[in-house]
């Protein structure tokens, strides 16, 4: 079978060492989704791929793979973007990486998903260029989760059907739903502030554009961030590593949010 060769822009997600001298780096493409490559020789020569295989950099890469269910071989890659503020600042860099991390966990290898490879762009620019590392990434886990059809509809109650009135709600622990004021007690639930809901749900179903001209309150931001924690913890079965170098209280106040 003729080897099978892919040109195309790509974010590098991760690249983690294979072998003494190789590296395997996980791409994101907008036409074939997640991808892994090995990258012949990268650890030991740092002029043949120039410092393109840095997480969050963009490039534009030519991929070869030999069999269908083998590894594709990184050929070249040049760079089209480097995020240098994300890798200089700690705080960027670590909200970054949770997601990339969630993108990676997320993603099907070879299936292509345009949307996606258009919000981390979105995502990366963002920070980037000084927005507020917490709220972009809140705003990227409600999209990413809407993205593979796992955000539940938080405009009427799971239970009863009907609008939820009042401040307090509360959201099934299992599904995500909401739960109105009268129907809390059926369901092991927690509670949950329907402003709260009302921006997730905007945020989930409106442009980027809309979206990211949203002002969310300091405690917004901190349920919101514990809601989206949960769901997607729960519907991958484990806790991200980045999670644990991140302390999203501290980082909301650092971004000029008053408690």
């Amino acid at each position: 079978m003729a080897p099978v060769s892919l040109s195309t822009k790509a974010f590098i997600i991760s690249s983690i060492p294979m072998g003494e001298s190789d590296l395997l780096v996980t791409f994101l493409t907008p036409e074939a989704g997640k991808l892994r490559a090995v990258a012949k020789g990268a650890k030991k020569s740092t002029k043949r791929f120039m410092n393109a295989l840095e997480p969050f950099t963009q490039v534009s890469a030519c991929l070869i793979r030999s069999r269908p269910s083998g590894l594709w071989r990184l050929d070249s890659a040049t760079i089209l973007h480097i995020y240098e503020t994300i890798s200089s600042d700690y705080q960027r860099f670590v909200y970054a990486s949770l997601c990339m991390e969630l993108t990676e966990l997320w993603q099907r290898e070879g299936v292509g998903d345009s949307d996606v490879f258009g919000l981390v762009n979105w995502y990366l620019s963002k920070i980037s260029r000084g927005s507020c590392p917490v709220t972009c990434s809140l705003i990227f886990k409600i999209r990413l989760l809407k993205s593979v059809g796992l955000l539940p509809r938080l405009d009427v109650c799971s239970v009863c059907g009907k609008r939820p009135m009042g401040r307090l709600i509360a959201f099934d622990r299992i599904t995500g739903e909401i739960i109105c004021a009268s129907c809390v007690g059926r369901k092991d639930s927690m509670n949950l502030c329907l402003g709260t809901a009302r921006s997730i749900d905007f945020i989930g179903t409106s442009s980027l554009e809309r979206v990211g001209r949203l002002k969310l309150t300091y405690s917004q931001s901190l349920e919101g961030w514990s809601y989206m924690k949960e769901l997607h913890c729960r519907h991958l079965h484990k806790e991200p590593s980045s999670y644990k170098f991140i302390d999203v209280s501290k980082d909301l106040k650092g971004c000029g949010y008053d408690s």
